[in-house]
């Protein structure tokens, strides 16, 4: 499935999750535009910190011999140009439970026109190999699922 084919992509009203990123000035390229590092950055902030809400703070911050979220793949579309100074709001969903990985759909906003639109495949995995995703954890993800397009 492709999270760029899911209509309403660019609308803030898609995404259950948000956070705030203050866009700092080492974030500027040279024309002063918010640079594709920094915007990479954002949706990676964006999806560590909807793990958290999924999953707690110890799987992410301070993973053990337990559950590991192994990303197997980025994608990143760069669709306007970011500006600073100023904030990004980074919102997100779940787009996607399969067996054994999932999607998130990202979008990053400034105020509301949308900048980017990612999407990052993680697996859930134990000992570095994937296993399926237990039911306690897509009943975890239900809250945070993409929104219908209005």
């Amino acid at each position: 499935m492709r999270v760029s084919s899911i209509p309403g992509r660019r609308s803030l009203a898609t995404y259950p999750f948000r956070i705030r990123i203050r866009a700092a000035y080492g974030d500027l390229d040279a024309n002063h535009h918010i640079n594709n590092v920094a915007l990479s950055r954002f949706v990676e902030e964006a999806c560590a910190s909807l793990n958290m809400q999924v999953f707690g703070e110890d799987v992410v911050v301070r993973p053990s011999g337990g559950v590991q979220l192994l990303t197997a793949s980025v994608s990143i579309d760069f669709v306007a140009q970011g500006h600073y100074p100023g904030e990004v709001v980074a919102a997100a969903g779940v787009a996607a439970i399969g067996r054994s990985s999932f999607i998130y759909a990202t979008a990053l906003f400034q105020p509301e026109r949308c900048i980017a639109v990612a999407q990052t495949t993680l697996v859930y995995a134990r000992d570095g190999a994937g296993v399926p995703v237990p039911q306690t954890v897509r009943a975890a993800m239900e809250p945070w699922l993409l929104r219908a397009a209005a």
